[in-house]
């Protein structure tokens, strides 16, 4: 009997002890691992962003955003004081804005432009010549300060650059041997034109002349004398370059319009240098107020380019030769002109 009691009281605390550990582990379940609860949507309003699919497309050709708040760690324009000297990358295939001249020396309106604003701000300008393919790559690398060479506004450079505001606006053209047959636009299928390469004028011939064949060169120059030599029947580039050549080769060839001033020119920086950048655009915006841009300007196109960017470069898109009211006189400057723009910066050297 005794046994049989102790036997009973021993099941008893057996299942005591169980119901009692499954009690505890219920607790540490219960605690570590709650029951997720799915958080509210969040509330939409008409303020919210829209999404990719709902913006408007961007426009290629707006004005580089001005980016005023300037980071604390910036001092891209206190590096620029201390040396001395601005490094202007250009390539020297753009006449008239950057040109070798009869005594091998690099002129033309972008050297005036650049040089004033340097002597503007006391220090030297210094002309490098870049190959146009690696621009980025020098001034990323620290070889250059800036890009400074008719260089076109693109959504791709406002990406990788932090870029001016736009100083002048330019159509994309045809310049037409005038035995190639060519009288209108539609006249240029089937045609070979000659076209400087990772340029935006190469981008409009394969995005909207697909029927055009097409042969790259490395620059303007290289374009041109495909031209001259009969090799193409037509070469494509800004209008600025085109209509300032063909005039100083007498005004023999055709220009066609291939695309209507859609072409904006800044100067590219790099993208952490903010400071320089408002520096140099503030010095920009002073030359236009008081009239120097417009005298720079005149001496290089015959028009204030800064005044012209809301127009065209060319009237229309019909067959047409450069009249003389488009163009400067058709002389290519002399280093004369040039030594004139060094001379007048009194605090600023101009070197190569």
């Amino acid at each position: 009997m005794k046994y049989m009691k102790m036997k009973r009281m021993l099941s008893a605390l057996a299942i005591f002890c169980c119901m009692a550990m499954t009690a505890c582990g219920g607790a540490t379940t219960s605690t570590t691992a709650p029951t997720p609860t799915t958080p509210p949507a969040p509330h939409v309003t008409d303020e919210s962003p829209a999404s990719e699919e709902e913006k408007p497309p961007a426009d290629e050709n707006a004005p580089a955003d001005s980016p005023d708040e300037v980071p604390e760690e910036d001092n891209s324009w206190e590096k620029i004081q201390e040396k001395g000297e601005l490094v202007m990358g250009l390539s020297s295939s753009y006449p008239p804005s950057s040109f070798v001249d009869e005594s091998g020396e690099i002129v033309g309106f972008e050297i005036d432009f650049a040089g004033e604003v340097c002597n503007r701000l006391g220090i030297n300008l210094v002309k490098h010549e870049i190959v146009w393919e690696e621009k980025e790559d020098d001034l990323s690398l620290g070889e250059i300060d800036c890009i400074w060479s008719a260089m076109s506004m693109t959504p791709e450079r406002e990406k990788s650059m932090c870029l001016s505001d736009p100083y002048m606006k330019v159509d994309i053209v045809f310049i037409v041997d005038p035995e190639s047959g060519v009288k209108t636009i539609e006249d240029m299928a089937g045609k070979t034109v000659s076209v400087p390469d990772s340029s935006t004028s190469k981008d409009l011939l394969e995005t909207e002349y697909p029927e055009i064949y097409i042969t790259s060169m490395e620059d303007n120059s290289d374009v041109l004398r495909q031209l001259e030599l009969g090799l193409v029947d037509a070469a494509c580039m800004d209008s600025g370059v085109a209509n300032y050549w063909n005039s100083s080769n007498g005004g023999i060839y055709n220009i066609l319009l291939a695309k209507e001033a859609n072409e904006n020119y800044a100067i590219g920086f790099r993208k952490s240098d903010v400071a320089l950048r408002n520096k140099i655009q503030e010095t920009i915006n002073e030359m236009v107020a008081d009239g120097t841009f417009t005298e720079i300007s005149m001496k290089w196109f015959g028009t204030d380019v800064y005044a012209d960017l809301n127009g065209t470069a060319v009237d229309s898109g019909e067959e047409g030769e450069i009249s003389d009211d488009e163009t400067p006189d058709g002389e290519n400057p002399d280093s004369e002109g040039a030594e004139t723009s060094q001379d007048g910066a009194e605090n600023g050297e101009i070197t190569e």
